[in-house]
């Protein structure tokens, strides 16, 4: 079975349980959850709230954003303005309890 690329774009509040289920009917293939806003102010690293660019990915059973790279694991990628932020990912890292892993990548 050949299966086609495609994308789907919704609006559910959170607390929806669309991730759970999303991942459920995932399965083993390629695909990414991709959530976009604004950072806060993180006045004692000085940054201030930048929204463009800004946004987490998770990329399920693939090891890079397009998911073209099979892995039996999940990636989570910290997308970050065009200032490339990195100060601003280690600390968001920092909030959950992580670290951020590798190095920088730019962006398309």
């Amino acid at each position: 079975m050949t299966l086609l690329p495609f994308r789907v774009d919704a609006e559910a509040t959170v607390g929806d349980e669309l991730e759970d289920l999303f991942v459920q009917a995932l399965g083993r293939g390629p695909a990414s959850i991709y959530w976009d806003g604004s950072w806060p102010d993180v006045p004692e690293l000085d940054l201030k709230a930048y929204a463009k660019y800004e946004a987490v990915q998770v990329v399920f059973n693939s090891l890079d954003i397009d998911g073209e790279l099979p892995a039996g694991e999940h990636t989570v990628f910290v997308h970050l303005s065009k200032f490339g932020d990195l100060p601003r990912a280690e600390w968001l890292a920092r909030q959950v309890g992580a670290e951020v892993l590798g190095e920088s990548v730019p962006g398309r």
